[in-house]
């Protein structure tokens, strides 16, 4: 398929689900291979290579993001389905929830931030294809995701100085790792492997911590201490593990840490649900962990912008955005770009 073909289909496929949220079918191929071999440092160089892959200089992404909250965690429905739950804080922003369907590479569903893309909550007219092409750049900055063998990702912020290290690997920058690792990875062993594989740069003003879960109940966290990669598995088949914004490694720098009241409620809960929780409650969990913070005298928030509960084993996720949890939608990775709302 041409650039041009795809870029018109892609677009073509631009729906609205409400104030917050919209969902994006993408069509043809994102070049992550060629990027993969170039191997990308920091934000800037996605932003060439993106502009040079799809001929067109309207695609733009915002390298200045930062001050994450987040939450993450992973455990079984009473069904016995692996569930992978998300919270995602920052400034109220749009949300995408993306398809992908590359040739190389495995099938996913990811949700990108709209201050990535440069969107704010008010949009232009999606019909007008030069106002939008910009959303091409979807598929190189997803937050989190699921792919059609059931791996499911999510990276967290960490308030301290980035990674950068500098071992001779190829460089990988942060959604770039994600868009890999679920692009060709289909469990959690083969996710920590490939991260091996590259030289970690974080984003310019923080640290990430990456949160794994597969359908066969695995899960792994891999944290940047100093420059060195470190892997906290699982102690026992079908630990839940648990995530939010300051270091599980010893010797992690902690000085600015935060989330420790909201791991504690995720932990009682999943230990008070004899560690199986069905997807309702999960997300009542998430609900329960939100972030709504307004500095007294500065125009600074910060909110949960979306929350997830990936479905490992069926392969859907479900969401509520912008802090209403009183609509919620559930997504499918077989069925691009449908939305069924539960309630």
């Amino acid at each position: 398929m041409g650039r041009k073909q795809s870029i018109k289909e892609t677009l073509a496929t631009v729906k609205q689900v409400d104030e917050n949220i919209w969902t994006l079918v993408y069509k043809g191929s994102y070049g992550l291979d060629e990027l993969l071999q170039k191997g990308v440092s920091g934000m800037l160089g996605i932003i060439r290579f993106a502009q040079k892959y799809i001929h067109s200089k309207q695609v733009l992404l915002n390298p200045f993001v930062k001050d994450f909250g987040c939450s993450s965690f992973n455990t079984r429905t009473p069904e016995n389905d692996v569930i992978f739950g998300r919270n995602f804080d920052y400034k109220d922003s749009l949300c995408f929830v993306v398809w992908t369907s590359p040739e190389n590479g495995y099938r996913s569903m990811t949700v990108t931030l709209g201050t990535f893309l440069l969107y704010g909550k008010k949009w232009q007219n999606p019909k007008k294809l030069k106002d939008h092409i910009r959303m091409m750049g979807a598929p190189y900055c997803c937050m989190d995701g699921v792919n059609e063998k059931g791996l499911a990702a999510a990276i967290l912020e960490i308030k301290t100085k980035p990674t950068k290290q500098k071992t001779g690997k190829k460089s990988i920058t942060t959604p770039i790792a994600i868009r890999a690792i679920l692009d060709k990875c289909k469990n959690v062993d083969e996710a920590v492997a490939l991260l091996e594989q590259y030289d970690m740069r974080d984003l310019i003003f923080a640290n990430y911590h990456y949160h794994f879960a597969d359908a066969e109940g695995n899960s792994a966290i891999v944290e940047y201490v100093n420059n060195e990669m470190h892997v906290i598995r699982q102690q026992y088949q079908g630990e839940n593990q648990k995530l939010t914004n300051y270091f599980l490694t010893e010797g992690g720098d902690n000085r600015k840490e935060m989330g420790r009241d909201r791991y504690k409620k995720i932990d009682d809960k999943l230990c008070e649900c004899e560690h199986k929780i069905s997807e309702e409650d999960a997300m009542k969990l998430l609900e329960n962990c939100t972030l709504n913070y307004h500095h007294k005298w500065m125009p600074h928030m910060v909110i949960t912008v979306w929350s997830s509960i990936y479905n490992c084993t069926k392969k859907t996720m479900k969401m509520c955005s912008g802090m209403n949890y009183d609509n919620m939608y559930e997504f499918s990775l077989d069925e691009p770009g449908k939305v069924k709302k539960i309630k």
